[in-house]
């Protein structure tokens, strides 16, 4: 996991205010060989220190504390991945943003904006790909030219129609006109109005704009038993589909949490070194009830951080936690080569694997594809997949254990994937 830039942070502000580090030493009242050790990461501080230091160098103590270094230091490596021809100096990565935090916050900044133009661009894509609603509009619109296209040319030159059909033709003439018109409206509307956008492709889309509201994590839903529907309410408008989706899957994070309580989970969790598999055995639960407890935990800069992403049979996403270095398909299914697809042939089985990006991004992954408890006779089994992940795992996974892992070179996307000679690829690459 990524370093605190707390005694960086302090470093930068003592040498701008001329304090040596035994004058802020005696001011706060540590020793300097202490002080020494906190700047340059070697001990952690909070509490009144902190207080102490933040007051003696005139600034907001929570400029100064680990709020949100990892995620600021993931969001730069994966800026410097994406150019890796400018060649940034990645290794000195706290460094920088200790004495230029302006200059970091403007390259987050960017960063933000071209994953979400990225994002953007793929859900256009996948919108204007698989949206049934866009297919069969054209398919109507062509259907409804090739019907006036005939009528016209039909009236433009048969002279010699009797006027009783000449009247039938205009009549559907004016009839598929009014249809065209209706559907390129329809159309239209579709594509401009950005709350319904929200809504399409995905049945998860309101479930996954309140997670990600509430950062995946309910204290409400930890620590008592609360109404599911309390929470629900406070949730704004929603479709009568969505609430009833909402209210099912707040029950089932109510049930998870009853299931693996956070503390005595966690106090497992560092025994078994977050090994999904043996706490699922330990703990006698289902294995993807261990995966959302894993996705659910607090944000806390001790434990890792997991993503999660559960699709159907047909690659749609069913819900979805992103992490800041992995965008996950919101409107369609992402590369094929993720292990959360290859489940699908072995249902039961668990895969562990790592997943390298283009942006040089590893993921440790850990996957597996379940049958749905009900089913007609003579259909084919309905499954679903899911899959954890976190760039975190060099804190409980040794080395040597990595190394004998399946190390898979994936992309997010086939559109946005570099890897142009991919056996894999379904589509061209649209940046470049």
């Amino acid at each position: 996991m990524a370093r605190s830039l707390t005694g960086t942070r302090i470093r930068e502000r003592r040498r701008g205010k001329n304090l040596s580090q035994t004058e802020l030493a005696r001011q706060v009242g540590i020793s300097s060989s202490y002080l020494n050790l906190i700047e340059h990461n070697r001990r952690g501080i909070a509490g009144k220190t902190l207080l102490a230091i933040a007051e003696n160098l005139g600034v907001d103590a929570r400029s100064l504390s680990e709020g949100a270094d990892r995620a600021h230091i993931m969001q730069l490596r994966e800026a410097a991945a994406n150019v890796p021809s400018a060649e940034a100096e990645v290794d000195r990565l706290e460094e920088f943003i200790g004495r230029f935090p302006g200059w970091a916050r403007l390259i987050d900044e960017f960063q933000s904006q071209s994953k979400f133009q990225n994002e953007t661009l793929l859900a256009l894509s996948d919108r204007l790909k698989h949206d049934p609603f866009f297919a069969e509009a054209i398919h109507m619109m062509v259907s409804n030219i090739t019907a006036i296209h005939s009528t016209a040319g039909i009236l433009s030159e048969g002279d010699d129609v009797p006027p009783d059909m000449r009247r039938m033709f205009l009549d559907n003439l004016s009839a598929e006109s009014a249809r065209l018109a209706k559907t390129a409206s329809d159309l239209i509307g579709h594509f401009d109005t950005s709350e319904q956008a929200e809504q399409l492709g995905t049945r998860s889309s309101a479930v996954d704009q309140f997670f990600e509201t509430n950062g995946f994590y309910l204290e409400k839903l930890e620590n008592s038993d609360a109404d599911v529907r309390d929470l629900v309410e406070g949730a704004g408008p929603l479709s009568d589909f969505d609430r009833a989706d909402l209210v099912t899957t707040l029950t089932r994070y109510q049930d998870m949490a009853r299931a693996l309580p956070l503390d005595p989970f966690l106090d497992r969790c560092r025994e078994l070194a977050f090994d999904p598999l043996r706490l699922a055995l330990d703990r006698s639960v289902p294995l993807e009830t261990v995966f959302r407890r894993l996705t659910h935990l607090p944000r806390n800069e001790l434990l890792p951080e997991f993503g999660f992403l559960k699709v159907d049979g047909s690659g749609g996403v069913l819900f979805r936690k992103q992490l800041t270095t992995l965008n996950l398909p919101k409107f369609s299914s992402g590369c094929p080569l993720w292990p959360v697809y290859r489940c699908f042939g072995q249902p039961g089985q668990p895969v562990r694997a790592i997943m390298n990006t283009p942006t040089g991004e590893s993921f440790l992954t850990f996957s597996v594809a379940k049958q749905q408890p009900m089913n007609e006779f003579g259909l084919p089994p309905s499954l679903t997949a899911s899959m954890i992940f976190t760039t975190d795992f060099a804190a409980f996974v040794p080395r040597a254990e990595r190394q004998g892992l399946a190390q898979l070179d994936v992309g997010l996307h086939c559109t946005v994937c570099p890897r142009l000679e991919c056996s894999a690829r379904r589509s061209g690459y649209i940046l470049g």
